[in-house]
């Protein structure tokens, strides 16, 4: 059995609609989400979901300490070819959008049309602190470290203190050594030399206050990708972007217009 074959994947959307596979965030649980986290993913793919079948699919489980990012885009790439015997529509939120554009470099023949929210093709220097702080704190087994990610990803000092607040009550991750193995990958991940391979059309969209995948690295992305198209929320954080009013519907636009 391989690690592509074990991945929770749920899906939704009509049942004939070509195929959309989505890669969650980091802090994703190697199962399918419930409750709230369930429902905000069904709000943030809605635009997708409208004529797509999405397959929305976690983190893999079992990482080896020294994967690369290469390697767990790879784990996705045969999850493809197994599940679709085809290339399909590509989407990444995040730690997932890192891992999407990874494949879309590496294996362009898999990947028909790639959506990368909140995402670049490196993290940015204040993001890179904050992970590595929050591999620090995992890595010790700290319950700070959920508040010290979910602190930047909303990047709010009016909100702060609650966001830190509610963080204490998420649950301790499961497998916590595979989500430690990926924070690894993303911390070295750099593919601005591959971009020129991604054929697909691509859609990045960002945000103007993201601290982790700042406004001009995604810019000179979609600049360096052949078929890149770069859509910027001004006002709205690494977190916030997926809540944009205009998010599902910008989505939804894009791949009507790359079926």
């Amino acid at each position: 059995m391989t690690q592509a074959s074990i991945l929770a994947i749920e899906e939704y959307g009509p049942r004939n609609g070509a195929p959309l596979l989505f890669i969650r965030a980091l802090p994703a649980e190697t199962g399918n989400p419930r409750g709230v986290d369930r429902v905000v993913e069904r709000l943030v793919l809605r635009g997708a979901a409208r004529r797509m079948r999405v397959h929305a699919v976690g983190r893999p489980a079992f990482l080896h300490p020294a994967f690369t990012m290469a390697e767990v885009a790879d784990v996705y790439a045969r999850l493809i070819a197994e599940r679709f015997g085809r290339p399909v529509a590509l989407m990444g939120l995040s730690t997932g959008a890192s891992v999407a554009l990874q494949l879309a470099v590496d294996r362009p023949d898999l990947v028909t049309t790639l959506v990368v929210a909140a995402g670049a093709a490196r993290l940015g220097s204040r993001g890179r602190a904050v992970q590595r702080r929050y591999l620090s704190l995992l890595a010790a087994g700290d319950r700070r470290a959920s508040g010290e990610l979910a602190s930047a990803t909303m990047n709010s000092r009016h909100l702060d203190p609650l966001v830190r607040l509610v963080s204490r009550a998420t649950p301790q991750p499961d497998d916590a050594e595979s989500l430690i193995a990926l924070v690894r990958a993303e911390d070295a991940y750099d593919v601005f030399d591959g971009l020129h391979a991604v054929t697909a059309p691509t859609l990045i969209l960002s945000g103007g206050r993201d601290v982790f995948y700042p406004p001009d690295l995604a810019r000179e992305t979609a600049r360096r990708l052949p078929h890149g198209t770069h859509i910027l929320y001004r006002s709205r954080s690494h977190g916030g972007v997926p809540l944009h009013p205009r998010f599902g519907d910008d989505i939804a636009d894009f791949l009507a217009a790359h079926p």
